[in-house]
């Protein structure tokens, strides 16, 4: 190889380089129980986005930011119109969102909505689990995304689990490991299947044996406490992500989201604290 072949290549090897460090990109996600958004009292839109895009992260000095909030106990569809609303007017960037019907076996109903940056995560589905045999007091929401600058495909289940009584939340448990594997069979090479939301269960407990033990094993992100009581003291371990390691090769943080005061928040906003999770990659890995 002559000099000047040799030195073109060398060029082209290290724009190829350059072209895959500048592809790497994160998805930040949060998950939040937001406690009856919609209903009077849970209307402070901008005090949700506020918390949501400034205060990603588990310490007050972490960066503002995120790309994708997967919301429960969304009570109207105009619910989740004003939440993406607020968080375009807080980030400067603009956001849509996907909403499911009302969800629950009674008269009381909830939604689960997915929000996301235009300008960083293509929505590819969403759907809510058809539920036969009735096994879910509220049926999860199954959302397909595509990370823009990567191409990195995920699936989410988010999911609110029953509280009802402790036989009926150790039956959902258990039953949502089989929405898991049916899920993760179904997205053809995409393996990437994360599970979140407020699950009413330590991740600690024996109740998800279940999931857990499914091949490869599924592990959890972020145990804790996150709800709030009445005294502005956070009480139980609740809310949760799960995936299995081995095809989730992207992680890289997780946590609860700073909350700067217990009881401003508490009166003000929901009685659970976001939790976050982030990935990093630089294309799409399987």
């Amino acid at each position: 190889m002559n000099r000047i072949a040799a030195t073109l290549a060398l060029s082209l090897s290290l724009a190829a380089i350059s072209h895959q460090a500048e592809s790497a990109a994160y998805l930040r996600v949060v998950s939040w129980n937001t406690l009856h958004a919609g209903w009077s009292g849970s209307t402070n839109w901008s005090g949700y986005a506020s918390q949501a895009w400034q205060k990603f992260g588990s310490t007050s000095t972490a960066s503002n930011g995120f790309d994708v909030l997967f919301a429960q106990e969304v009570m109207y569809d105009t619910a989740a119109a004003s939440l993406a609303s607020a968080l375009t007017s807080v980030s400067g960037v603009a956001w849509s969102y996907s909403v499911t019907a009302p969800i629950g076996r009674s008269s009381y109903k909830e939604r689960y909505a997915v929000i996301y940056r235009t300008d960083r995560v293509q929505l590819l589905s969403a759907s809510v689990w058809s539920d036969s045999g009735d096994k879910f007091e509220r049926e999860p929401q199954i959302v397909k995304l595509r990370q823009k600058d990567t191409g990195a495909d995920f699936t989410f289940i988010n999911w609110h689990t029953v509280f009802g009584t402790t036989a009926e939340r150790q039956a959902e448990i258990a039953e949502i490991a089989n929405v898991f594997t049916s899920v993760q069979s179904g997205s053809g090479s995409d393996q990437d299947v994360i599970l979140l939301g407020d699950h009413n269960r330590e991740a600690t407990s024996p109740w998800w044996d279940t999931l857990k033990t499914r091949s490869p094993a599924v592990g959890y992100k972020v145990n804790d406490l996150t709800s709030i009581n009445t005294s502005c003291a956070y009480t139980s371990a609740y809310d949760h992500f799960w995936y299995q390691a081995s095809y989730v090769s992207e992680y890289s943080a997780s946590g609860r989201d700073y909350i700067a005061d217990l009881c401003t928040f508490r009166n003000g906003l929901s009685d659970h604290a976001p939790v976050y999770i982030s990935f990093y990659t630089s294309s799409d890995t399987d």
